[in-house]
């Protein structure tokens, strides 16, 4: 089931997904701005797993270094980080986001670490519900915890019997 981020009330535990994150990380979409606000005031029970962090270290990392280097692929943002000054530059603003995210944290948000139960659960839910094998790793933190709403962009979840997707995107 799909429902519009806007309409969330808070009075449901959730998963938030690496979308949510990188909308605030890169100020792209004000909905999942405010959302992550209210989580700093400790109004909504949020969850995300190490696996969703570590998406979402990768993509800011990756932006970051397209302001420094011309193609941005893994070897040469490999060969970049090799400079001590160059690393320093790339990875201040992950560092940074981290720092928010600790803040996240303390406001309540747990972060779930990834089990090798739940890899071996994913590729069983990847293939019930067609999804990747990510997104079927949340699935399957988010089955071992009894959480049934995500905060996210990603709509294939929609699919999911007995999970509700809180967009940012979603149209009334």
């Amino acid at each position: 089931m799909l429902k519009n981020l806007r309409d969330y009330s808070g009075s449901s535990t959730v998963f938030v997904d690496a979308t949510i994150f990188l909308h605030h990380a890169f100020d792209s979409n004000p909905v999942s701005v405010e959302f992550l606000s209210r989580i700093e005031t400790s109004k909504i029970k949020a969850y995300t797993s190490a696996l969703v962090l570590e998406e979402v270290s990768y993509k800011i990392m990756m932006q970051s270094a397209s302001n420094f280097i011309e193609r941005v692929t893994v070897r040469h943002v490999k060969n970049f980080l090799e400079n001590r000054k160059h690393r320093a530059k790339v990875l201040s603003p992950l560092i940074e986001y981290m720092d928010y995210i600790d803040k996240l944290r303390e406001a309540g948000m747990v972060v779930i670490d990834l089990k090798g139960s739940d890899i071996r659960d994913a590729a069983r839910l990847a293939k019930d519900n067609g999804l990747i094998t990510a997104d079927a790793a949340h699935l399957a933190v988010m089955v071992r915890r009894s959480i049934h709403h995500i905060v996210t962009e990603d709509s294939d979840f929609a699919t999911v019997p007995d999970i509700t997707v809180w967009s940012p995107s979603a149209i009334k």
